[in-house]
Parts: C-alpha cells; sequence; structure tokens
C-alpha cells in the first residue's frame, strides 16, 4: 500500500512544490505534459500490472515455469518499450506543438519534455520491476524503490530550481534522477541475490506468454493512455474556452485527484496482487471478501475527499500557489464540481481491476476507455457547447455517475448468462465442480487446532465420505497446523480451506509470517510430525507468496 501512495503522493507534493517555487505557469506546463507521463505509465502497467497478475496467478497454481516467463517476457518488452520511447527526443518539437498551443509556454515546454524523453527507459524498466516484487513476496523493496525515486525527485526539484537554477527542466531533470537511484537498488539487489524471481533463460520462449500479458494488463494500460487524450483534450478544450486560466483550473482538480490517489491507490495496488493468488487458489470466498473490503474503503476514501476539497476549495488552491483573482475564482468553482465525480469513478477504478483478474478482461478494458477517456471526452464537447466552461467541469461527475450504472446493469445482464460461475451485482465468482468443504480462519492454539480437526472428519463423513479418508483428512490439517504453530508462534493466524476435487481431497493451508518450508525436518521436535504428513498425503506443494506460507496437500481417495 505503501508502495503505490508512494507514487501518488509524489505526484501531489511535486506539483504543489514546483507551483510555489516557479509559479502556477509552471503547474500549467508540468500538466500539459502528464500525456508523455501518463504513456510511459501505460506501458509500465500493461507489462508490469499485467505481468504481475500472470505472475500471482501462476504462483497460485504453482507454475513457476510460467511464471518465469511472464517476469522475462515482461522485462525485455519494458525495456524495449523504454529504448523506443527515448528515441522520441528526435520529434520533440512536433509533439511539443501539438501539445501545447500557448507560445508563451512553448519553449519551456519543449525542453521540459526532452528531459522526460530521455528518462523513458529509466521510469519504464524501474516502474515495470517494481511492480513484479508484491506478487514475489517483496512489497518491502518495492515500497523501498518507490519512495527512494520519488523522495529524490522531490529533494532534488528544490535543489535544481532552487539552486541551480533551472527552472521547470529542473522538474525534469529531478524525475530522472529518482528513477536512475531506484534503477541502481533494484540492480544491486538483484546482483546479490536479495531478491529470488523466477526467470525464463529461453527470452523466445518468455514472449510467448505475453498474450496473457496483454490481456491482464490491458484494462490498466488503456486507462492511462485514455487519461493521457483526456489531458490532452480536456487542456485544449480549457485553453480555448478560458485561457491560461482554465488550464491551471484544470490542473487543480488533476492534483486534487492525486491526493485522492494517494489512499485510493493505495487499496488497489494491495488488493490486486491478493486478489490474483486467491483466484489461482480457487479461494473465490477469499476473493469476495478481498473485492468487498477494497470497495468499501475506497467508498469512504472518496467521500471524505468529495467533503474535503468542497469544503477547503480555496486553501486546497493556496497549496498550488493560485492566487491570480480570475484563476483563483475559476480553480474553486472547478474543483467543488470535480470533486463530485470522486465517489463514483473510484468505486468503478478499483472495481474494473478486479475484472481483468476473473478473467473478463475485454469488459474491464472497455470500462477503462469509457472511464478515462470516451465518456468525458464525448460530454466535456457537447456540454461545454451550452454551458461554456461550466459545462465542462460537470462532465467529470455526470460521466463517472453514467460509467456506474453501466456497469451494474451490464454485471445484471452477464451474471445469469455465466452458466452459475458468477453471482450477484458484484459478479462474485463460484466453483459449482470443486465445492469448499471447510474454508476457516484459526489460532495456532492446540485447542483451536483439535477442535477444527475434529470437526472437518465429521463434516467429511456428513459429506458420504470414507470413514479412513475423513480421519486421514483431519489427521493431515492437525499435522500441518501443529507443524505451522511450531515454527511461528502459537498466536499466527492460519487459513484452512479443503476441497474435494475429483475424488482427492484438497487442503490449502496459508498463515503470515517468516518464510518456512514444512517438509524441510530441521527441527527433531517435528520429525514425527512430519513423517506422519508425508505417509499420508499424496502431493506436498510449499511456496511463500505475498508474505503467506502457502501449503498445499493433496490426499487421494481410498
Amino acid at each position: 500500500m505503501i508502495t503505490t501512495a508512494a507514487v501518488s503522493l509524489n505526484e501531489f507534493v511535486d506539483s504543489m512544490l514546483v507551483s510555489n517555487l516557479l509559479g502556477s505557469e509552471a503547474l500549467a506546463i508540468i500538466n500539459i505534459g502528464v500525456p508523455v507521463m501518463l504513456t510511459m505509465s501505460a506501458v509500465s502497467v500493461l507489462f508490469g500490472d499485467g505481468g504481475a497478475t500472470a505472475y500471482a496467478i501462476a504462483e497460485g497454481n504453482r507454475d513457476h515455469d510460467t511464471a518465469g516467463k511472464s517476469f522475462t517476457g515482461s522485462m525485455v518488452a519494458a525495456l524495449a518499450a523504454g529504448l523506443l520511447l527515448f528515441l522520441c527526443v528526435a520529434i520533440t518539437g512536433p509533439i511539443a506543438g501539438a501539445l501545447c498551443s500557448d507560445p508563451d509556454l512553448i519553449i519551456p515546454f519543449t525542453k521540459y519534455l526532452t528531459i522526460l524523453f530521455i528518462s523513458s527507459p529509466f521510469i519504464v524498466v524501474t516502474l515495470t520491476a517494481a511492480c513484479f516484487l508484491p506478487s514475489a513476496g517483496y512489497p518491502k523493496l518495492a515500497m523501498i524503490l518507490n519512495v527512494i525515486a520519488n523522495v529524490i525527485n522531490i529533494i532534488m526539484d528544490y535543489a535544481y530550481i532552487r539552486f541551480f537554477h533551472m527552472g521547470v527542466e529542473g522538474a525534469a531533470y529531478a524525475t530522472m534522477t529518482g528513477y536512475i537511484c531506484a534503477a541502481l537498488v533494484m540492480l544491486i539487489a538483484l546482483l546479490r541475490r536479495r531478491v529470488k524471481l523466477y526467470v525464463c533463460r529461453d527470452i523466445a520462449g518468455s514472449l510467448k506468454v505475453m498474450n496473457d500479458v496483454f490481456r491482464f494488463g490491458m484494462s490498466e494500460a488503456l486507462n492511462q493512455l485514455g487519461l493521457g487524450i483526456q489531458f490532452a483534450v480536456i487542456n485544449s478544450l480549457a485553453m480555448s474556452i478560458a485561457g491560461s486560466a482554465g488550464v491551471v483550473a484544470f490542473s487543480l482538480c488533476m492534483q486534487a485527484n492525486s491526493i485522492i490517489s494517494v489512499f485510493v491507490g493505495a487499496v488497489i495496488g494491495a488488493s490486486v496482487p491478493l486478489l490474483a493468488v486467491l483466484h489461482g487458489q480457487r479461494d473465490y470466498k477469499g476473493e469476495a471478501g478481498i473485492l468487498k473490503t477494497s470497495l468499501i474503503w475506497t467508498f469512504a476514501i472518496s467521500v471524505a475527499g468529495t467533503a474535503f476539497f468542497i469544503l477547503f476549495a480555496s486553501q486546497t488552491a493556496a497549496l498550488y500557489n493560485i492566487t491570480k483573482t480570475a484563476e483563483l475564482a475559476l480553480s474553486i468553482t472547478a474543483l467543488r464540481i470535480y470533486s463530485l465525480s470522486l465517489i463514483p469513478r473510484c468505486v468503478v477504478v478499483v472495481y474494473y481491476r478486479y475484472l481483468k483478474v476473473i478473467g473478463l478482461t475485454v469488459y474491464a478494458s472497455v470500462l477503462s476507455a469509457l472511464d478515462s477517456f470516451v465518456l468525458i471526452i464525448l460530454l466535456a464537447y457537447t456540454m461545454s457547447i451550452f454551458m461554456g466552461i461550466t459545462g465542462l467541469w460537470f462532465a467529470f461527475p455526470l460521466s463517472a455517475a453514467v460509467l456506474l450504472l453501466v456497469t451494474l446493469v451490464c454485471n445484471l445482464y452477464f451474471a445469469p448468462r455465466s452458466g452459475g460461475r458468477l453471482n450477484g451485482p458484484l459478479l462474485i465468482e463460484h466453483d459449482e465442480d470443486v465445492k469448499p468443504v471447510m474454508d476457516v480462519t484459526i489460532s495456532g492454539e492446540s485447542e483451536d487446532i483439535s477442535a477444527i480437526s475434529g470437526k472437518l472428519q465429521e463434516i467429511c463423513l456428513d459429506l458420504g465420505m470414507d470413514t479412513k479418508d475423513a480421519v486421514l483428512a483431519s489427521l493431515a490439517v492437525e499435522e500441518i497446523a501443529v507443524n505451522a504453530s511450531a515454527r511461528l508462534n502459537s498466536s499466527s493466524y492460519s487459513d484452512v480451506l479443503v476441497r474435494i476435487n475429483h475424488g482427492c481431497v484438497e487442503i490449502d493451508f496459508r498463515t503470515l509470517g517468516k518464510s518456512f518450508d514444512p517438509m524441510e525436518e530441521n527441527d527433531e521436535r517435528l520429525h514425527e510430525n512430519m513423517l506422519i504428513l508425508k505417509n499420508i498425503s499424496s502431493k506436498i506443494e510449499h511456496d511463500y507468496i505475498l508474505g503467506m506460507n502457502s501449503t498445499r496437500i493433496t490426499l487421494e481417495g481410498r
């Protein structure tokens, strides 16, 4: 969560610092350059978010070969895309002219844009690599990389602008410096073998899994590209209607969005890898719990944000040094109207991340495109014709409300046509073929372990299972729970999911804490315990995923 929040917090602090050092025109220049940054972000999430989702699902399935191919193929593609963006330095002038129509801003904007293109390989590769770290069980390193990149960015903003007098170019150089430092930290961690990521040496073979990477990453990449289109079009509309004051007002709205993204982005960053792993393990109850918790937190955050920006619009404008009378009045009005879009939009944005995890990637991509640019551009053009600049601001809450309504209607259409796999207005997954026998969370106390073991035996017998198989299933749960309790501590909580799959009993046992392999007999106290477990099980698989010891025990029916 801190990893994702660091990126969003940087957008907020960086823009606030630059605008206070250089004035509102610098804020406008940064805002005009946002489409380029969003293009880099789109590439990063296409290969990073898409690849990490494929990696997490493969890990949930214990398919290390596919996980390695997902990582290798994504990193190769990210490097190629970063170098391609670097080559855009040769056409910076035409691109700057297309994005900026203000003759007073075009020269500093062109210089600013040139540095961004030079920075692109470092930005794209570092952000892509950081996406994989939480899925591989290294969320702290991902946090460190993003915090380093963004803190150095903010520090160097001040140094380059205040002491080296580099103007708005200094902001671009600061971004480059931050990501170069983060890239070096990542390289050192890899060389010192502090990070274990599954890698495939067959690069050509790795590229064969890119269809899955594209499928999982497309909705988020479309969102980022669409936001880039949105920024370019709305900037142009605002400038044509209200001049540079319109661009400053729109910039303030986007900064408000960045502030909310600090918290909503954190929820998304924490929930998507968990959703992917739980989906891979077919733990649909856990998956539904993560989704509902994410939506509740998102709703609460967006309600608080809306209230804050309506009540403190003038104070928010002051943070960005917006003081000119015309700019201030327009910015306050714009922010108060724009903030009404936060509740419906944030809920939808969190939700379509869930859709891609459960395989509805086309649906997620359509919602992403509608959210980021299709609806808002259509409504912005139409409403600005009839209501001027005020209509432009009202287009944001209207498009968000329409999208939320469209999503709910589509869900009610898809659910009954899914053959029982998806239920309700949220399209919660349900597996008719493999039903959970037990899905509980227990502590490591011996009383809890014995009680759950006994309860499982009763349930298995009630389901008509052979008495011997029922006893062995309950014994397997007891032995792995005792093993985990001894290796961690008695207060640790464990998740037990037992299913009957094609005549076999599958036990998924997850517990938080330090990594351990129950198959390693390095503790004499556990020798007999593990000997029993090995003798009664046909297969025992163990992985450390997202900070969880995840063990699957399979018992063949007798």
